[in-house]
């Protein structure tokens, strides 16, 4: 599909072509983690799983800012080619996707020195630290592509080239699995080896990705020129909620594994790892399924279409609360088939531990759709602010306050149990706040070219 048919499409073939391949493209990306943590909890140790729980909030802080950039500009871009400006659409594509280069280069840089320093300070020790240092290391090293990986999946989808992204999701995931196969099982490496093998497929994916853009098959192209300051600081804006929210959200788990560290040493640390492994499988599906129609959404917002726009969103609301449903159903009821996967032969302790952390967990299902769906409808529709407020009262101040509650009182259990609690007052957050945002779209620029095809798209071009 291209992206003037965001406008026209009835909604339940939209919905379809849209999410479902965005699905099936995060649900490979979701087993490749979950896969990924077997290969490092059953074949490396406990250690390890819990070294990577330690970086993988690191690695969201160093990617925060290029996650801003790419999806503040994709919010942009799909307003502007709803509006039939592909030439100012291909520009700050452009400018974008160079600055994001950019910025991961000198994340990347500062993660790979500092990377002994920032674990000791996490307060890990012995071979959990180890760990820890060269899975950053190596993540460091290859930050620049792997952002532009993720980056180049928003831009494809906003070009309505959403089963190119799923097939590129696709063969990364299985190449991962390959690679971690080779390096940990046949091998015997180390933990670095599944860094290696992951920065390795995220590397293909980014090349493979830019192939379309650079032979101008797509709506958005390479083109020379910039774009004006204001126009910039309207993407950092649109993006900054993405920022805050990886910050906030990341920051939380560095406080949370060091609260861990000290009530449950690194057992407690593995046990939530084992449970964001299992977790990551539906909520991957889920936020893939706001991401993907996220763009239609910012067509729709630009082009005037709000009727259309609120009934996209609606859809978006009602999926996600049944996958919701779904998926706390199989965390409850289903996900400790999961755990002798992730755990040695009798490790009974780490077991339980997960056990009880998972269920507890689950029961976050029941409203943290809410507060998602809602604060992608406000990035899509450029209301960043708004999209900021619920995302850090539902990611970082409501889960930081029921922490500082709930452990005195519960200990671990209070960690286990916090999402859900949090969730609830997030959720009540955010329909407070959205009930009172009033949505008034952008004039339509050129309305006589709106749906009109344009001659920087060839239209006889072989779908890909």
């Amino acid at each position: 599909m291209n992206e003037q048919e965001f406008a026209m499409t009835p909604i339940p073939r939209l919905y379809v072509r849209c999410t479902l391949p965005a699905m099936v493209g995060m649900g490979f990306s979701a087993i490749y983690s979950i896969t990924d943590g077997i290969f490092v909890g059953h074949f490396i140790g406990q250690e390890a799983l819990a070294a990577v729980n330690l970086v993988m909030p690191l690695i969201m802080i160093i990617t925060a800012l290029a996650d801003m950039v790419a999806t503040g500009s994709s919010v942009r871009i799909s307003i502007l080619l709803g509006r039939g400006d592909h030439g100012e659409g291909s520009r700050v594509f452009t400018v974008c996707l160079g600055l994001i280069a950019a910025v991961s280069t000198v994340f990347g840089l500062a993660g790979f020195l500092l990377a002994r320093p920032i674990i000791g300070l996490m307060g890990a020790d012995g071979l959990t630290a180890d760990h820890a240092v060269e899975y950053l290391q190596v993540f460091s090293l290859f930050m620049p592509l792997c952002c532009v990986y993720f980056s180049t999946d928003n831009y494809l989808r906003v070009c309505g080239r959403v089963q190119m992204s799923m097939t590129i999701n696709i063969v990364c995931s299985l190449l991962n699995i390959l690679l971690d196969v080779l390096l940990i099982v046949v091998l015997e490496q180390g933990l670095w080896a599944a860094a290696v093998a992951s920065s390795l497929s995220m590397s293909l994916g980014a090349a493979w990705s830019m192939v379309p853009f650079i032979r101008k098959r797509l709506p958005l192209m390479f083109t020379r020129g910039t774009i004006s300051l204001r126009q910039m600081l309207r993407i950092l804006t649109n993006g900054s909620s993405e920022f805050f929210i990886s910050i906030a959200g990341s920051a939380f788990a560095v406080i949370m594994n060091v609260v861990l560290l000290r009530l449950g040493g690194s057992m407690a640390v593995a046990a939530i790892s084992i449970v964001e492994y299992v977790d990551s499988l539906m909520s991957m599906v889920i936020h893939s399924m706001v991401d993907a129609l996220q763009p239609a959404i910012s067509y729709c917002f630009g082009a005037g279409l709000t009727r259309r726009m609120k009934r996209i969103q609606q859809a978006v609301m009602a999926s996600s609360a049944t996958l919701s449903l779904i998926a706390m159903l199989f965390l409850l009821f289903g996900g400790q088939f999961l755990l002798p996967f992730f755990i040695k032969d009798g490790d009974t302790a780490l077991y339980d531990m997960s056990l009880r952390a998972m269920r507890l967990f689950a029961l976050s299902y029941l409203v943290s759709w809410i507060e998602r769906t809602l604060s992608g409808y406000m990035t899509a529709v450029e209301r960043p602010w708004h999209s900021l407020a619920i995302s850090l009262l539902g990611t970082f101040l409501f889960p930081l306050l029921c922490m500082v509650v709930l452990v005195p009182l519960w200990q671990l259990d209070g960690i286990w149990v916090l999402q859900f609690v949090a969730g609830v007052f997030g959720a009540l957050a955010a329909i407070v706040i959205v009930r009172r945002v009033r949505i008034q779209p952008p004039p339509v620029a050129r309305p006589s070219t709106l749906f009109q095809p344009t001659p920087t798209i060839n239209h006889r071009r072989k779908r890909i």
